[in-house]
């Protein structure tokens, strides 16, 4: 006699990029071994394992494709994903002072949202005639960056990798992504410093997983403090 099926629960997150609605199952067994593989795994391997995981707990759509979405809606799901599986409660032990301990201080996941800034656009003009548009990193596109070790390296090729479009004041329309490398490097090396931070700040103002912790006093000098968190790593 076969053995009986578990249903596993399920619950609804809404995509931060599109307001789309996704259904998903919390972790089972299968997922847990997956993270227990990676736990000291480089970037790229946590890359892998977490959009494995967010593939097969999506239930509501056989063309869930993790690698197409930005880096804030995969950090967001697994967040999500991870507060309905695990538990929701995360105990951090947060900075204040230099010269102050670190103190304990307990979260809500279901309360952690991706932040966005109405200033914020990913069409920009970079001369009267020149703009560009931009596309959102992935989660691979930030593990290999992260695994670079020269900041000037990492600029640059996160430019490379996101900059989608180049078009013109006449309209004209060039996919960055059909220009071979050597073209692309002369491109953003022909920038002006001012024009290269307009696409900096692209970054600095794209959506975010953010949250404020409102500690209520320090264990070393007893005041009260905030302290930002951002990033899916800097949660757990």
């Amino acid at each position: 006699m076969a053995l009986p099926v578990l249903n596993a629960k399920t619950f609804e997150v809404k995509q931060p990029s599109t307001g789309d609605k996704l259904k998903l199952r919390p972790f089972l067994v299968a997922e847990e071994k997956i993270l227990l593989q990676v736990s000291d795994g480089t970037a790229s391997e946590m890359s892998e394992a977490t959009k494995q995981i967010l593939k097969q707990c999506v239930q509501n759509n056989p063309d869930f494709d993790p690698d197409k979405l930005p880096s804030f809606d995969i950090e967001y799901l697994f967040l999500r994903l991870r507060a309905e599986s695990v538990g929701a409660k995360v105990a951090l032990m947060l900075p204040h002072k230099d010269e102050c301990e670190r103190t304990e201080f307990t979260i809500d996941l279901t309360h952690v949202k991706v932040e966005f800034d109405e200033k914020h656009t990913d069409k920009i003009m970079l001369d009267r005639k020149v703009g560009v548009i931009m596309r959102y990193p992935s989660v691979d596109m930030l593990s290999r960056i992260a695994e670079l070790e020269d900041e000037t390296d990492q600029s640059f090729t996160i430019m490379k990798d996101c900059i989608a479009q180049v078009y013109t004041a006449d309209g004209e329309m060039h996919s960055f992504d059909d220009a071979s490398d050597s073209e692309k490097t002369e491109f953003i090396n022909s920038m002006s410093t001012e024009q290269f931070m307009k696409l900096q700040d692209f970054f600095g103002t794209m959506p975010t997983l953010k949250y404020i912790a409102k500690v209520p006093k320090c264990v070393t000098c007893g005041q009260p403090f905030e302290y930002e968190i951002t990033g899916l790593a800097n949660f757990f």
